[in-house]
């Protein structure tokens, strides 16, 4: 394997679980993952990250030391693959490192990710480029999401087909295919994915998540929390839009249980709850998929449209099962299927934006983001 083919992409996304490393082989005519790790994040660090969607408040100090402690855990994750897999430092080109967000908010334009990338450049020795979102969003994009990109490069179709990115926010990206007149994807955020069913399931059943969806399948979906739970205005805006657990959090959702359980004298069950927001994940990403295709209305064809799975919510059996029945007219899969790991994709983009950041390419994310116009993304330091 060639150096100058040779990038790791690190990401932490808003579930705070652990760093996504994904060692990765860039060709001109393809992207290969070549190994992948994901090590858990220390739990007293997590915990710290978690509070911050309930109270975005720090001091200086607490800041600081925060991008401290995730540049430490993003350089060890990187130094692992090395290990791991009999490399040297000079033997890869760059480092593309996504940071952990702590706040997003394109209404001021401002995005924060922490874990300063001068400390992983100088502690791994590899040059590093970071801070990919505040390029577009000084040209007025929302600086989110970049994934539709990445998309358009790694499931390099004929047809036009959906990559459904599910982690703790969930996103859709519409790749109209190779053979339109106009490939350019387009993506948004859909809404809430995982965190808010792995929060329940943290605080009541004693699990990180809901394997499989198992412990969702047994509730049943109270229809009327649900319908308040779709009220919040960020269903109704119009794309390109961006959110993220500062919107959907533990304090918006037991507000809203409050207000529900107050108004109708019924107390939801938990496994109800979890029933409802896994329904809540389904029927945002489906209503969303369904309102893309009537607005690029495409040509007739035999074929379903494939509606590519990826992310955490890829391995849940019962939401896919879900959102499938509410998408009949689609054909809903994990990137498995394609021999893609659902859960690298994120931290292979970061590689990729890296090898685009050192050829000085600009990224085609002006029709998802509405930005002015596409630029080059992220900042470069050196070892």
């Amino acid at each position: 394997m060639s150096k100058s083919c040779l990038y790791i992409g690190l990401m932490s996304g808003t579930s705070a679980d652990g760093v996504d490393a994904a060692l990765v082989q860039i060709k001109p005519d393809k992207i290969q993952l070549i190994d992948f790790i994901s090590p858990s994040l220390p739990e007293a660090l997590k915990h710290s990250l978690l509070a911050l969607n309930d109270s975005p408040t720090l001091s200086l100090e607490q800041f600081s030391q925060l991008s401290f402690d995730i540049a430490l855990q993003f350089s060890q994750a990187a130094q692992t693959l090395l290990v791991k897999n009999n490399l040297h430092a000079n033997e890869i080109q760059a480092i593309g490192s996504h940071g952990q967000t702590i706040y997003h908010a394109p209404h001021i334009p401002m995005s924060l990710q922490i874990g300063h990338p001068a400390f992983i450049a100088k502690t791994t020795g590899i040059q590093t480029v970071a801070d990919f979102r505040v390029d577009d969003m000084a040209l007025g994009g929302q600086g989110a999401p970049f994934a539709p990109a990445f998309h358009q490069v790694l499931f390099e179709e004929d047809q036009a087909c959906f990559v459904v990115n599910i982690g703790g926010i969930a996103n859709i990206s519409y790749l109209p295919g190779n053979s339109h007149p106009n490939p350019a994807p387009i993506g948004y955020d859909t809404g809430p994915g995982n965190a808010l069913m792995d929060e329940v399931c943290q605080q009541f059943f004693d699990r990180g998540f809901d394997e499989n969806g198992e412990l969702a399948k047994q509730g049943e979906v109270d229809n009327k929390l649900l319908s308040q739970l779709l009220t919040h205005p960020y269903f109704l805006k119009a794309h390109p839009k961006s959110t993220g657990r500062e919107t959907f959090n533990q304090s918006w959702l037991e507000e809203m249980i409050q207000h529900y359980e107050h108004s109708s004298g019924i107390t939801v069950g938990k496994q109800d709850l979890l029933s409802t927001l896994c329904e809540l994940t389904v029927c945002t990403i489906a209503t969303e998929i369904k309102k893309v295709t009537t607005e690029h209305s495409q040509e007739e064809s035999s074929l379903k449209t494939a509606v590519w799975i990826v992310g955490g919510g890829a391995y849940n059996e019962h939401l896919l099962s879900l959102l499938q029945n509410q998408l009949p007219q689609y054909q809903v899969k994990s990137s498995t299927a394609k021999q893609i790991n659902p859960n690298a994709i994120e931290a292979m983009m970061c590689a990729w934006l890296a090898q685009q950041r050192i050829a000085l390419k600009t990224i085609p994310l002006s029709a998802v983001t509405g930005a002015k116009r596409d630029a080059i993304l992220g900042g470069h330091w050196l070892p």
